[in-house]
């Protein structure tokens, strides 16, 4: 069902669930769908949403004006009078239905497997739909801005969220189901599920790739609330559904206790159900023998049979290894051949900013989002293997994400850097390069500054992006080794390095940019 042509809200309101409507209501033609009431045009229902900063239905009398024909609210909210409500018990999950029919169910018509955890899950993401594009299968995928929506055809769209607001990601799910898509993988990240953006959905299958303390404590508060918005991933997945998950992990373990789910093990030992053998990890990425000693279930009915298969990835780093052979499983729950995810994962490139090593200009470049303590120590690890004269470090700071955040971050960086030797130490805030929402704080800029400050490691500070990747470039000479890391504020600065090789940075340049 394409996006132009208006619906009644009768054919809508089938979807809902505890809806309260003079009767009249339904009979009303609805032009769009709106969960912003600056974006209203005449003729569109616009749903309220209590969101994290804001109360949508603080906004109904802006919606009024700009020609709303109807609004979504909940129970218990001061509605406009003589203004055609529908009220519901919770409007977040409403909106998911209410997008579900807009676009005429396009889950029911696709197979879905959902990838959730700490982080990982876009390293995951990318080696499955690899496998399955290997294996013939018609496949999408919907996940991190480096992603977003590819459909079968490898065609790809930008998305806003890794996992997207209901309307987005019904659209996304429509486009892939109207392409052919058989199986469509995706991100589901722990605010996804607290706002109730997968509401409705139903996975065959589920990835969970680990957990880390400290994720999301600027959204979620507590870690007690995160593992609780986490577990909510388990609501999603259909009953008896193949749950792949790292046997190391003790928190997925207990998440896992009691749920109505098929646990498979990828890990070391002899408890795992799919075992990582004889690992030989370089920098370069990893060989290793995939065990699979007792049979596993296929989502569509069938037994994937006992095998020993020798993998090399790509792709370096200890996470990649254990990310491979969660994707690997899944590929072959999925009815993936042995000798596709072989081939597949031989050949798979990692994605954009996520341990992406290449050389220019006679020095390696390292470019990595790392910012949590446990990803950064998969990354210097990769550092520790390879070889460098000197190496030369960019961090971007974390805007938007909380002081206590970035204090973390710089101290578990101070660490580090303790360990491994660095010849220059560029901090930034990126002021240049994010928008309002990645901004940097004089709060997080101090928090993460102080903590070097405290270590005793010394460094400096750039406010702008193009300066701290200018001044670090400056100083890199042949041999050398010149890491970036850091979320938003980080994603040009590779591409500042590429477009200043072969010339020295013109310091005027870089400052006026």
């Amino acid at each position: 069902m394409t996006d132009g042509s208006p619906r009644t809200l009768a054919h809508l309101l089938r979807r809902v669930t505890a809806w309260r409507a003079p009767a009249a209501v339904a009979s009303l033609r609805i032009r769009r769908i709106v969960d912003d009431a600056r974006e209203v045009q005449p003729g569109d229902l616009f749903v309220a949403l209590r969101g994290h900063r804001a109360d949508g239905h603080d906004f109904a009398d802006e919606a009024i004006r700009r020609g709303a024909a109807a609004m979504v609210v909940e129970r218990g909210r001061v509605d406009p009078d003589d203004f055609p409500a529908i009220q519901v018990p919770d409007t977040r999950r409403a909106l998911a239905q209410l997008a579900a029919a807009w676009y005429g169910e396009p889950a029911r018509r696709l197979q879905l497997v959902g990838i959730t955890g700490s982080f990982g899950k876009t390293g995951t993401l990318s080696m499955l739909h690899a496998i399955l594009v290997r294996a013939g299968l018609r496949a999408g995928i919907i996940g991190s801005d480096f992603i977003g929506l590819r459909l079968p055809d490898r065609h790809r769209e930008p998305l806003s969220l890794t996992t997207p607001d209901p309307l987005e990601l019904h659209r996304a799910l429509a486009r892939i189901a109207e392409e052919g898509g058989e199986i469509c993988s995706m991100e589901v990240t722990s605010q996804g599920l607290v706002q109730n953006r997968v509401h409705g959905l139903e996975f065959a299958l589920g990835i969970f790739t680990c957990i880390a303390p400290l994720e999301h404590r600027d959204y979620h508060g507590t870690f007690r609330r995160y593992i609780q918005a986490k577990s909510r991933f388990f609501d999603h997945l259909v009953p008896g559904a193949a749950f792949i998950f790292p046997a190391g992990d003790r928190v997925i373990r207990t998440l896992v206790e009691g749920r109505d789910v098929t646990p498979i093990r990828c890990g070391i030992g002899r408890s795992a159900d799919v075992r990582m053998l004889r690992r030989d990890m370089r920098p370069e990425g990893t060989r290793m023998l995939l065990e699979i000693p007792r049979p596993l279930p296929k989502v569509n009915g069938g037994r994937v049979a006992p095998l020993c298969l020798p993998l090399e990835v790509r792709i370096p780093g200890r996470f990649n290894a254990k990310n491979a052979a969660l994707a690997a499983t899944a590929a072959l729950c999925l009815g993936a051949s042995p000798a596709a995810v072989h081939d597949a994962l031989a050949t798979v490139r990692p994605p954009p900013r996520r341990l992406q090593l290449e050389r220019i200009a006679g020095f390696h470049l390292l470019d990595d989002t790392a910012t949590h303590p446990e990803s950064l120590g998969a990354l210097f690890e990769i550092i520790a293997g390879i070889e460098h004269r000197r190496l030369h470090l960019v961090a971007a700071i974390r805007g938007g994400r909380g002081a206590e955040f970035n204090r973390r971050f710089g101290e578990a960086l101070a660490i580090w850097t303790r360990r491994q030797p660095v010849h220059d130490l560029v901090a930034t805030s990126s002021s240049e390069a994010v928008d309002e929402a990645d901004r940097v704080r004089p709060a997080e800029r101090d928090a993460f500054l102080g903590e070097l400050r405290r270590a005793g490691i010394p460094h400096l500070h750039r406010d702008r992006l193009a300066d701290a990747v200018g001044l670090a470039l400056d100083r890199t000479r042949p041999g050398d080794l010149l890491v970036l890391i850091g979320a938003q504020g980080m994603h040009e600065g590779a591409a500042l390095v590429r477009g200043w090789v072969g010339q020295p940075p013109d310091r005027d340049r870089v400052r006026s940019q």
